[in-house]
């Protein structure tokens, strides 16, 4: 995956999602969102559950 052009807030919201996949945790947006939170990453409230939406129903392995 190439990273050019990607804000900030999509990098975050990505590599939470693969953290949440990485332990075999079902992706939610408010799961992302705690994983945000923890690491004190702001991202505007959106994209947590766009990227969630995204990916529901995708193998991410």
């Amino acid at each position: 995956m190439s990273t050019k052009g990607m804000s900030e807030a999509e990098l975050a919201c990505v590599y939470a999602a693969l953290i949440l996949q990485d332990d075999d945790i079902t992706i939610t947006g408010e799961k992302i969102q705690t994983i945000l939170d923890s690491a004190h990453v702001e991202v505007e409230s959106f994209w947590p559950g766009l990227y969630a939406k995204a990916l529901e129903g995708c193998d991410v392995k």
